[in-house]
């Protein structure tokens, strides 16, 4: 709370938390997909650890996600 803010000061944006899956002190690891069948919700794939080498992957990684949703329907 700021009473001197101005109105239009601040913009929503998205936050949340961004989990890691190494723990501190351990080596950097690779992203995980997680899709419907390893946590049986239907429609939901959950994409953890994607850093700079997702982003590179994210074509593949989209393909990854629409087969996993199709084999979870």
């Amino acid at each position: 709370y700021w009473p001197g803010l101005p109105d239009g000061a601040l913009a929503p944006d998205y936050s949340g938390i961004r989990p890691k899956i190494c723990g501190p002190g351990e080596p950097a690891a690779d992203f995980m997909i997680s899709g419907p069948q390893a946590h049986r919700i239907p429609g939901l794939v959950n994409l953890f650890g994607i850093e700079s080498p997702g982003l590179t992957s994210s074509l593949a990684l989209g393909e990854e996600v629409l087969t996993l949703l199709e084999l979870g329907s």
